[in-house]
């Protein structure tokens, strides 16, 4: 499962509209509020007959801007929602020495399993 790539289309409306939404971490070189999207983990959640049923993956999604972002958090949430993510936990950080502001949010994704082509 890829779930960058669904996570990506999921935040779609907010990069169309001029935000960067990437794969990685914090990028110092933009200088300016974007949203990264790091993978957690993936898992076979669900086994029948020896085959896995449902895939799970987990991802954080953080945003990196100058100031607390809570709109922007709340936006996220509900377009993940929208695209069947289940929100896990969250977390804002104020870094003083630096001056961002990182608000962080996990999620999971359960989806039935793709047949593997032999």
């Amino acid at each position: 499962m890829d779930v960058i790539g669904l996570a990506a289309e999921a935040l779609k409306p907010i990069s169309d509209e001029g935000t960067i939404v990437q794969q990685g971490w914090y990028d110092e070189s933009l200088k300016r509020l974007h949203v990264t999207l790091w993978k957690l983990q993936d898992t076979e959640d669900a086994h029948s007959d020896d085959e896995c049923e449902i895939e799970a993956a987990s991802i954080q999604v953080n945003i990196w801007s100058r100031s607390d972002q809570q709109a922007l958090v709340k936006r996220i949430k509900k377009l993940m929602k929208e695209n069947g993510f289940l929100f896990q936990e969250g977390n804002d950080q104020n870094e003083t020495d630096t001056g961002i502001f990182i608000n962080a949010m996990r999620f999971l994704i359960l989806k039935e399993a793709e047949e593997m082509e032999e």
